[in-house]
């Protein structure tokens, strides 16, 4: 009996930044259809589309010489893409 060893794929990943800016005369739908069209896009490059999530950071603020330093919280949004090479 013969065994054969099945060739372990490496998948490599591309996060990619994404801002959902819409005007007031815009819906929800234009929000998903820009989405959309980056999926597509990236789907064209052998991409496959993984997840949307939210990353927290936090960002510094040192003020002028340490006075008035603040820290506030920023959220990112990612579109995260697979492909094996």
């Amino acid at each position: 009996m013969l065994f054969f060893e099945k060739k372990r794929e490496m998948l490599n990943y591309k996060v990619v930044p994404y801002v959902g800016n819409i005007s007031v005369k815009q819906s929800s739908h234009d929000a998903a259809m820009a989405i959309e069209s980056i999926i597509n896009d990236y789907s064209r490059h052998s991409w496959s589309f993984v997840s949307i999530d939210r990353l927290e950071t936090a960002v510094n603020d040192p003020g002028c010489f340490g006075i008035n330093a603040q820290k506030t919280t920023s959220y990112i949004q990612l579109i995260i893409f697979s492909r094996t090479e």
